[in-house]
């Protein structure tokens, strides 16, 4: 009888292995990274769309304020 012969060391099938699960670990975890990633920036997007809004409503108040005060001062004038 042949004495078995035990495999000390790295094989080719813990290679593989190795390398089988590290491709799914990326498969699994890169969606979920690029989906942050998007999330991220597009709320970043409509922060700064929101201050845009703010801004822009400011303004239109400050506009209609002007507006009034030509209105009155026309209405003086006429009266």
């Amino acid at each position: 009888m042949k004495p078995k012969i035990e495999e000390n060391g790295v094989t080719t099938s813990m290679i593989l292995i190795t390398i089988s699960l590290t491709l799914l670990v990326l498969l699994l975890t890169l969606p979920n990274i690029y989906l942050d990633n998007q999330i991220y920036y597009k709320s970043r997007e409509l922060a700064h769309l929101n201050k845009v809004k703010v801004i822009l409503q400011e303004e239109q108040e400050i506009i209609k304020n002007k507006l009034e005060n030509i209105y009155a001062k026309e209405n003086l004038y006429n009266d």
